[in-house]
């Protein structure tokens, strides 16, 4: 069977078309590593960095700061007017228990009933750290880390700076990943 010249070159005209998507497709492919170094390049050093205690405790906050200045790898600011990132940290106590009473007056005969009770929150607590581009708001880095429970205060406080320190940890190693 003769297949005519047009449709030979119609098909190898649609072969070399499917070559070149593939071959497309293959180079678009993001390379782990190029991304990261990206990343790592987007945060360069000498670049300038605010931190603020969105919400909660002083504690993680002083903490994450005082190793973001530590690290020395952005100039610190003290307003986010001329920052080229800003570090917002939020921390959220853990749950507790309260006791109230409440006033029903929609009862039967109209008069108000009291009722109390008490409430549990089982929530536990957190520190979150979010890196942001300041011109854009665009999110770079997020991460958010649990703190243990305890009973006592002191312990409590260890806990948040442990979970704060872990946080910041993370941080560090997605800017600069730790050689083999």
């Amino acid at each position: 069977m003769n297949v005519p010249l047009l449709l030979r070159k119609i098909i190898a005209i649609q072969i070399l078309g499917q070559t070149a998507l593939i071959v497309a497709a293959q180079q678009a492919a993001p390379n782990p590593k190029a991304l990261s170094a990206t990343f790592s390049e987007r945060l360069a050093f000498g670049k300038s960095m605010y931190v603020k205690n969105e919400h909660g405790s002083n504690i993680p906050f002083d903490v994450i700061n005082t190793d973001i200045q530590g690290w020395g790898r952005f100039v610190m600011l003290n307003t986010e007017a001329n920052a080229d990132f800003i570090a917002e940290v939020t921390s959220y106590g853990s749950g507790s228990v309260t006791v109230g009473s409440t006033a029903d007056h929609a009862t039967p005969d109209g008069k108000p009933r009291q009722s109390t009770g008490a409430r549990k929150d089982l929530s536990s607590a957190s520190v979150t750290l979010k890196i942001h581009e300041a011109k854009t708001g665009r999110e770079l880095w997020s991460g958010s880390e649990k703190v243990k429970s305890a009973f006592k205060k002191k312990a409590e406080e260890d806990n948040i700076v442990a979970a704060a320190e872990k946080l910041f940890l993370r941080f560090h190693d997605a800017v600069e990943p730790p050689k083999p």
